[in-house]
């Protein structure tokens, strides 16, 4: 009797492994099957679609439309750095002596209630002074110690510039007013200005500092250089026109374009009508009609011109390229003062210097009938010791004062002043609305 086979698990397992891979297969072709049928599907819809709807017409912006956008954007920002805290300059330093608190008090509530943001810049005392420490100079005993030591406050911070090739600062004396709405103001004259140097078709000013691009004369050495080796490898060489200067654009990173300047007055006492005519006109709302500029009488307006040379340093804005020009020429001859120095290097054209009429920045100096003549507080210049109000000093201006709330006026000799509210002047309504000065008055009657 034969005994019943049973199979091994060898032969159980092979059929239905074959028939698991027969299957296996099977499922991946109507995988592939049914995702070509899938996207058979989604293209027909799509091109069905596609013939009953339609996206509407996007417009397209044509190329010169879009540069203009970026221009005004350009313009916008550079604005509003103009109209900053620091009105668009790296910092804004003022002189100060170390006695006058009362200007330094003076400068923190203008910028208070204008909104910038002032550095004090150390003056140089008058005892501070030694003829050892001086330059040379063809005209000795020319220059007064307080003038020396004017020069030697303003030649630290050119010195500060050039040492750290700085952007422009806007450098004031102590005593320097403005209107309250300066901002505003210096964001206007930032459009006009560069208008000003495109319709004069300025370039960049010469600028000698290791590695700048408007280095003029480390570029002619380049220049020479591959011309000559140009013609020893091409006799017949012809050499090609000078690259057309770049385009005057708005820039942000610097609102005030300062490679085009060495020096940019904004307070000024007076200048003279060389190159007058090379001038803009704008409106200014802040300006208050009736100022001459050499004949003409403007309405709201101010004009922004080539210099003809600034006397006061009441205000003026300086590149680094101005800094270096005026250490370099005060080092081998102090032979002026520093706004005269300044001045003379302006009408040699040794500076390239701009200037605004009416000035938006001027100085001040205390009412001549409330005592402060007699203490010498009008002027540092002249230095030495100085004594209190004498009991006889002329007071009448005291009644006024009571009413106005203020002690300040702007300089007999700033004449092209023309300020709508001079900061110094609106700062006691400002600050204490309508509060009355008397009212805190010593009183005789009561004793207090």
């Amino acid at each position: 009797m034969l005994a019943a086979q049973v199979p091994s698990p060898s032969s159980s397992i092979g059929p239905s492994f074959a028939q698991w891979r027969s299957y296996r297969q099977a499922h991946r072709v109507s995988l592939v099957l049914f995702a070509l049928f899938t996207v058979f599907v989604l293209d027909r819809y799509r091109v069905a679609l596609s013939g009953t709807f339609s996206p509407p017409d996007l417009p397209v912006l044509a190329t010169d439309a879009v540069e203009e956008l970026e221009l005004a954007r350009l313009e916008e920002l550079s604005m509003d750095k103009a109209g900053n805290s620091t009105i668009g300059f790296h910092a804004i330093y003022y002189v100060n002596m170390q006695a006058r608190y009362d200007r330094e008090d003076a400068m923190a509530l203008q910028a208070y209630i204008s909104g910038l943001d002032i550095e004090d810049y150390p003056a140089v005392e008058a005892d501070m002074i030694d003829p050892v420490g001086m330059p040379p100079t063809h005209r000795p005993s020319v220059l007064k110690a307080g003038e020396k030591g004017c020069w030697r406050a303003h030649a630290n911070i050119w010195s500060e510039m050039v040492r750290k090739k700085l952007p422009p600062v806007l450098i004031m004396e102590s005593d320097a007013t403005w209107d309250i709405n300066i901002r505003p103001i210096m964001a206007d004259l930032n459009k006009n200005f560069v208008q000003f140097l495109r319709r004069i078709n300025s370039t960049a000013v010469h600028d000698p500092s290791w590695g700048s691009k408007n280095n003029r004369r480390a570029l002619e050495r380049r220049n020479a250089k591959h011309k000559n080796a140009t013609m020893e490898a091409r006799p017949n060489y012809t050499a090609s026109a000078p690259s057309p200067a770049p385009p005057i654009e708005h820039n942000p990173d610097d609102p005030w374009l300062s490679e085009h300047w060495d020096v940019f007055s904004l307070g000024q006492c007076f200048e003279t009508p060389q190159d007058k005519d090379i001038h803009l006109i704008y409106p200014d709302s802040h300006v208050p009609e009736g100022r001459d500029y050499w004949g003409r009488i403007l309405g709201h307006e101010r004009v922004i011109r080539k210099s003809g040379g600034m006397t006061c340093t009441t205000a003026y804005a300086i590149s680094h390229t101005g800094a270096a020009k005026l250490l370099l020429r005060s080092a081998i001859d102090l032979d002026n003062p520093v706004d005269l120095l300044i001045r003379r290097l302006t009408l040699s054209h040794d500076l390239v210097a701009y200037s605004v009429q009416p000035p938006v920045i001027a100085q001040w100096e205390y009412r001549h009938d409330i005592g402060m003549d007699q203490r010498g507080a009008q002027s540092d210049i002249n230095g030495g010791k100085h004594k209190d109000t004498p009991t006889d000093a002329d007071m009448e201006g005291w009644h006024d004062v009571s009413k106005t709330g203020s002690v300040w006026v702007t300089k007999r000799h700033h004449r092209d002043v023309a300020f709508d509210k001079m900061a110094l002047h609106v700062a006691w309504e400002q600050i204490m609305g309508d509060a009355v000065l008397t009212k805190s008055w010593h009183n005789p009657k009561t004793g207090d």
